[in-house]
């Protein structure tokens, strides 16, 4: 199977065609009006698609748009610490800091260093790997940078919630106070399950962007799938 050139697009303005999609894209309406346009991908079976964005392969005016706008969203919360979920979360969350003048931040990851603490972990499992189980640590070297500090978690994509609620997790084992879950975009609902079982206030504390359903193949092309 051939698979196109991955290429997302950002418009200052809000695009007029209608909201459903054709077999190629699909335009996202965001916060501030204006619209990110991703390329849709079909998932394994054929029979459902995901639109997709790739955060490590956008184009920089498209990059630069997206932290420009977490900039403004997590700048009203006021937080004193970004940590950034890996992988992708990790592209938003340093120029994020960056422009909010801090003098660092704060990298999850799932490689485990020879000087990490077992007791620093979360174990999860990954949706584009379901059958292998991974987990994310917090370098102890790090541990005073959210200690008892008022922490925003930062992901590209919030799909299924469990690397978010790992970090929670991981940000109360060290007392940090978690203030906000921000994403570029939310996909789905599932998330919201999986941080209602960290805490039932939890799904409250979410800030993304904009918002994707899952799409299923119909005569007309790709169209997003009910209560998605």
């Amino acid at each position: 199977m051939q698979i196109p050139p991955y290429h997302a697009q950002w418009h200052p303005h809000s695009v007029t065609e209608e909201r459903t999609c054709n077999d190629t894209t699909y335009p996202v309406r965001l916060v501030d009006g204006s619209t990110l346009i991703l390329p849709l991908r079909p998932l394994p079976g054929g029979e459902k698609a995901i639109a997709l964005l790739m955060s490590n392969q956008t184009g920089f005016a498209v990059e630069g748009a997206l932290v420009r706008l977490l900039t403004d969203m997590v700048r009203e919360l006021a937080p004193e610490v970004i940590v950034g979920v890996p992988t992708m979360g990790l592209a938003y969350a340093r120029p994020v800091a960056e422009n909010l003048g801090f003098s660092d931040y704060v990298a999850l990851g799932h490689s485990r260093k020879f000087w990490y603490d077992d007791a620093l972990s979360q174990c999860l499992t990954s949706s584009t790997s379901p059958d292998r189980a991974k987990h994310l640590y917090l370098d102890p070297a790090l541990v005073e940078r959210v200690r008892g500090r008022r922490v925003v978690v930062m992901d590209d994509v919030l799909n299924t919630g469990r690397t978010a609620a790992a970090a929670i997790q991981l940000m109360q084992k060290v007392e940090a106070q978690v203030i906000g879950i921000t994403a570029v975009l939310t996909e789905g609902w599932a998330w919201q399950a999986e941080l209602e079982r960290s805490d039932p206030d939890m799904p409250g504390l979410v800030h993304a962007l904009g918002h994707i359903p899952m799409f299923g193949r119909t005569d007309g092309g790709w169209r997003p799938l009910a209560d998605t």
